[in-house]
């Protein structure tokens, strides 16, 4: 039986409550309390009024409903931040100050309402954002919302109620090889410089990394049977603040198997870093100091030399797509791709690059046709 507290009441419905003081409100000097009700037993209610009372003396924060929201998500942050990866928090956290403490931050958390959700995302649009920014942001608003019903501090919520915007497809960027090719060839290997993001961009290409990943990379990570192992990602603000970090999710930590010619550019411009500085096994493979190399540089170098080859710019990260739809293009099985490029399973590579398989259709029309045509002759 759970131990009494006279604190704990029952209604005239035979369900238990309680109201407790959780000190006063550093920023109005007023006492704060909160009233928690219909617990079916006494024991759920002990067990929530002591929740409160151990979370009130570690030092976390107990709203009520009145609470401004922007108060709220103040606190939401420090128990977000030991949810998600240092560079997701950060992402995000500035897209949740801009468009949402600035917006909704002197409303009381009880009093954000469907509708006003509706005139949020209207907002938003009006003000130059994508739909699919806004969906981001509304799943955003709906989690800080969640985390407010497990807290206790609201009852439903209004996010979910309202409903996202509408997705907005869009065309993912890449090269083919054909391209690739144009641009790689307007670079002068000669020049250090030139010859470090010819290189790099090769390496992006053929590998499908993420860039943290190829970041990360050291000389060390790569075996003898040409694989290379993806273990971490680096999380880089500038050359004296960088960190290494744990990569997405568990299907991120791979292997993989390089080409023979990706090996060999690799190889050879291990030896060429050798002359540039002390370069070990600890050492960064795409680095001309010592230090890891900044998105900047590919960036650039991408801009600089697809107008000169007269090919399209594209960003860093698609030339992972580019990966993809090259090993698409060579009809390579897709859970092989999928564990490539570390995703979890099949479905998020046909979510980015399932536009790329509709010939597929027609080669299983051709086999079955193929295949009743040859039972036919049997007289099957």
């Amino acid at each position: 039986m759970a131990a009494s507290n006279t604190n704990i009441k029952q209604d005239s419905r035979k369900l238990y409550w309680f109201k407790i003081s959780l000190g006063t409100d550093p920023k109005t000097g007023k006492r704060r309390q909160t009233t928690r009700r219909g617990f079916k037993n006494q024991k759920e209610a002990i067990e929530e009024y002591n929740k409160l009372k151990n979370e009130y003396y570690a030092g976390t924060l107990i709203y009520n409903k009145s609470t401004k929201i922007k108060a709220f998500i103040e606190e939401y942050k420090k128990w977000y931040k030991t949810q998600v990866r240092i560079t997701t928090y950060e992402n995000r956290i500035s897209s949740i100050d801009k468009n949402i403490v600035n917006y909704f931050g002197e409303y009381s958390i009880s009093k954000i309402t469907p509708l006003q959700i509706e005139k949020w995302h209207q907002y938003l649009l009006e003000n130059g954002n994508n739909q699919n920014y806004v969906r981001n942001l509304h799943i955003m608003l709906s989690a800080i919302f969640e985390r407010a019903i497990t807290l206790g501090v609201v009852n439903i919520n209004p996010v979910k109620k309202a409903g996202n915007v509408k997705r907005v497809k869009t065309e993912v960027q890449f090269w083919t090889k054909d391209e690739l090719d144009q641009v790689l060839n307007t670079f002068d290997k000669n020049d250090l410089l030139q010859y470090f993001g010819f290189i790099m961009i090769h390496f992006l290409f053929y590998t499908g990394l993420r860039f943290s990943e190829m970041q990360a990379l050291q000389w060390k990570d790569i075996s003898k049977d040409k694989i290379l192992k993806i273990t971490r990602d680096l999380n880089y603000k500038n050359k004296d603040t960088w960190q290494f970090d744990n990569l997405k999710n568990d299907s991120s930590i791979r292997d993989i198997i390089i080409d023979d010619i990706t090996c060999k550019l690799l190889l050879d411009w291990q030896e060429v870093q050798k002359t540039l500085f002390n370069s070990k096994k600890d050492s960064f493979i795409f680095s001309l100091d010592g230090l890891p190399t900044n998105k900047f540089f590919p960036k650039h170098a991408i801009e600089r030399h697809s107008k000169k080859a007269g090919i399209k710019k594209i960003k860093v990260h698609a030339l992972r797509h580019s990966h993809a739809s090259f090993l698409i293009s060579l009809d390579v099985n897709i859970i092989a791709i999928a564990q490539r490029l570390g995703h979890t399973d099949v479905r998020e590579v046909l979510k980015t690059y399932g536009h790329l398989y509709p010939r597929h259709q027609f080669d299983v029309v051709q086999n079955i046709n193929t295949f009743l045509a040859q039972n036919k002759k049997r007289g099957q």
